[in-house]
């Protein structure tokens, strides 16, 4: 039978370097074959395989990742990967989008680039991990059948007036929502959550096809 310590050695062997590797996933892999293991004796474990491991850096309370030692120094954290499952989604659900002056600006409707990188995210309360990221409340729960739609409300909406500096932002816009399948009477139902009258005129001008 494997001890506690073989499970999170296990676990952590099967993480890729600069992954951020989230206690709580530590603990859901050994319970899983350790149904009576105790939290603390699993974070007992936890601290000494750091102790014993030289490139298993802690990052924060509870997160940590493995690293290479290179001639500049030790290799750090795949920032994208943090910040895909701290405000953006697990293997499970998902829980925040991209959205904002950010994502105007990879939709192509702008050329100005934002300082802040906009996540709209349930866990909008989390510590964020760099200066450049402003993390915001999403309109309603955001979930894995719903993300796709608020983040093209937030487009429509745009509520920080970003201006859209092409002839054709309509086609752009339609454009995304038909590559994702999303469907116009789901659109208007969400657009209920946004306090914006004008949206459904919008909405509907984007359903006539512009026209």
């Amino acid at each position: 039978m494997k001890t506690i310590m073989d499970l999170i050695t296990e676990y952590i062997d099967n993480i890729g370097n600069g992954y951020p590797i989230f206690t709580s996933d530590i603990h859901d892999y050994v319970l899983n074959e350790i149904a009576d293991a105790k939290p603390l004796v699993i974070n007992e474990y936890i601290n000494r395989y750091e102790k014993n491991n030289n490139n298993f850096v802690r990052y924060k309370k509870g997160i940590y990742y493995k690293c290479v030692d290179t001639v500049f120094g030790k290799t750090k954290i795949k920032q994208g990967e943090l910040i895909r499952r701290l405000y953006l989604e697990d293997e499970e659900e998902v829980y925040g989008y991209e959205t904002g002056p950010s994502f105007i600006n990879r939709m192509g409707l702008t050329t100005q680039v934002p300082k802040y990188t906009y996540f709209a995210t349930n866990k909008n309360r989390v510590d964020k991990c760099s200066n450049t990221i402003e993390l915001v409340k999403p309109m309603v729960k955001v979930t894995k059948e719903n993300f796709k739609y608020l983040q093209i409300l937030d487009v429509i909406s745009n509520k920080y007036d970003v201006p859209f500096e092409v002839d054709n932002p309509d086609e752009i816009i339609r454009n995304v929502i038909d590559d994702n399948d999303l469907g116009f009477e789901s659109l208007l139902y969400y657009a209920t959550f946004y306090k914006d009258n004008g949206i459904y005129k919008k909405i509907a001008n984007l359903a006539r096809g512009g026209n």
